[in-house]
């Protein structure tokens, strides 16, 4: 190699590594949340070497901190088009299809990204992430597992297990986790948000909302902080705290789901201060907003219910039972009419064990949803179904799936999931010695407690506009009269004979169980166990009737819902 050659040589590595130089610079800044300077020097680098991979996929998570969803997309793909196997990109790719909660696009993203890099934590994180959202507690926690072994001392990773502990009923364990990230991480309101929530379900109440109040008063622009807050009748606003939310509200900058915390806290705020005028306003504003985040096909639910009707109709399995099997106990209904207060009631028995909402049903039959159910994967069931093979294996692996919840004096096992209300032909097949109950609550108070629920991830996206509520309501009742003609043994309990009669309907309930009667079973809200759903606080009391007619308050707010409901009853 010559002088000349060597000279050159020399001024292009002095190049890489002042470009490289300034991409940490870049990175740095873009970490401190100096967006703009950061972003200025992105667009230099961009300028001085186009198509650098680098730099297109970090301009892309600069976009995607921003909430400009579609520039981050945009820089993704061209950072892939740039480097095919890029997994990094590819990877970030997936965030962003699941930010559009299309999952089936994000999951995709994250295989390609982990089959190209096995050991590439951020993927493998996601990929945990994904599955606790999907509330599949088993794939959850095999990728939590994966990343710890690679990674045990890294917070995230530790905070990505933890959470999928708390999907497979390892409550203490994760807490004890949440516990030490919240100390070694005191600036970090994820983990301490988390921490909050798990001792939520676990019963402690008092210290959780110790957690959000200390939280909060640190730091009240904290969108996270704010929701939990509010909620606590305790707490109080101040006109600066007000003024700060509102004026976030109405920005145009402020991104949907963000306006959706912020108006569905206010609704909550303005009811425990009695202003239900207010109240009702965002009530409104949170559900409109919510309701256009994505859509709902009404016709899909039509077709699921005929389809299942039509495939119950032509069923001809009788199982295979072993001695001694785990009896199930199937809790069921609409959502918010009194399933987590029946199981609390019958898990307080020696003899049943709660195991919650569970999935594994729904997944077992392949239908993977049971809202919005894919015409196709509802096919395959109706042919699965004449398959005495695949019949026979939804009745095994279910009932070995719920010998993890017993204990060794339990002969029941009950699963919560209130859409199973829709299985209950296969349920009768599959599983002939199964309990099966069906909460039944008052129409209005049933529609308006969903209405006024904000569920995780919109599962429940019917619920969040009064004409689409109304007429899954009285579909879901259609069903419901369909099953209770077929089969007599279902028991019925009435939400608000329950609240009026509490000891009669739960000897009732016990005794429909073919159990003796324990006094534990009016104390039901004494018995420590994991509760994940909506009704998390209300089972923790006493039965009470605060939420019978609670609706009339927001009367003026709840136009739609009357008509469409018509004089049910």
């Amino acid at each position: 190699m010559n002088r000349h050659q060597r000279r050159k040589n020399q001024k292009q590595q002095n190049k890489v590594s002042e470009f490289h130089k300034s991409l940490l610079n870049a990175i740095d800044l873009h970490s401190k949340k100096k967006f703009q300077e950061a972003e200025n020097i992105y667009r230099k680098l961009d300028q001085s070497q186009p198509g650098n991979y680098d730099v297109l996929r970090h301009l892309g998570i600069l976009k995607q901190d921003l909430g400009q969803y579609e520039d981050a997309y945009n820089f993704f793909i061209k950072a892939i088009e740039v480097k095919p196997d890029g997994f990094e990109a590819i990877n970030n790719l997936g965030t962003i299809h699941l930010f559009n909660k299309n999952r089936d696009l994000a999951l995709k993203c994250f295989e390609k990204s982990l089959s190209i890099n096995s050991k590439y934590i951020p993927t493998i994180n996601n990929l945990s992430g994904l599955y606790h959202r999907m509330n599949d507690a088993k794939l959850s926690i095999k990728y939590a597992k994966l990343a710890l072994s690679l990674q045990p001392d890294n917070s995230f990773t530790n905070n990505q297990y933890a959470k999928a502990l708390v999907l497979n009923n390892r409550l203490t364990d994760a807490i004890k986790i949440f516990r030490s990230l919240s100390k070694e991480h005191p600036n970090d309101s994820n983990f301490k948000i988390n921490l909050a929530t798990s001792l939520r379900e676990n019963g402690e109440i008092d210290e959780a909302n110790q957690i959000i109040k200390n939280g909060f008063d640190q730091e009240y622009k904290q969108i996270d902080f704010f929701g939990y807050y509010v909620s606590d009748k305790k707490n109080k606003l101040s006109p600066g705290h007000i003024k700060y939310y509102k004026n976030l509200l109405h920005d145009d900058k402020t991104q949907n789901h963000i306006k959706v915390t912020i108006a569905y806290a206010f609704f909550e705020y303005y009811r425990n201060q009695g202003e239900y005028n207010l109240s009702g306003e965002y009530l409104t504003t949170c559900n409109n907003l919510q309701y256009s985040m994505k859509e709902f096909k009404f016709d899909k639910e039509v077709h699921l219910f005929n389809q299942i009707k039509k495939i119950t109709e032509k069923l001809s399995f009788q199982p295979k039972v072993t001695e001694g099997q785990i009896k199930p106990i199937f809790i069921c209904g609409m959502p918010r009419s009194g399933t987590t207060l029946c199981e609390q009631i019958l898990s307080s028995h020696s003899k049943i064990s709660g195991a919650g909402e569970l999935s594994e049903l729904t997944d077992l039959s392949g239908l993977e949803n049971l809202i919005q159910a894919d015409h196709e994967k509802i096919a395959n069931l109706e042919v699965n179904s004449k398959d005495q093979l695949f019949m026979q294996n939804i009745h095994d692996k279910y009932l070995t799936f719920l010998n993890k919840y017993s204990n060794n004096k339990s002969e029941f096992v009950s699963d919560k999931m209130p859409h199973n209300f829709i299985l209950i032909g296969l349920i009768k097949s599959i599983f002939p010695n199964a309990k099966i109950i069906y909460c039944k609550r008052d129409p209005i108070d049933n529609c308006f407690s969903l209405y006024t629920h904000k569920f995780i991830e919109m599962s429940h996206q019917y619920s969040y506009n009064q004409i689409m509520l109304g007429k899954y309501y009285l579909l879901h009742k259609d069903l419901m009269s369909y099953w209770l003609n077929q089969f007599k043994d279902i028991f019925i309990l009435d939400n608000e004979e329950l609240v009026n009669n509490q000891e009669f309907v739960s000897r009732e309930l016990v005794k429909y169980c073919g159990l003796d009667w324990e006094e534990e079973c009016l104390n039901f809200h004494n018995t420590k166990r994991q509760v994940r759903t909506a009704s998390i606080e209300q089972v923790r009391q006493p039965i009470n009737k605060k939420s019978i007619g609670a609706w009339k308050k927001y009367e003026p707010y709840l136009t739609e819902l009357f008509s469409t409901l018509g004089n049910q009853k």
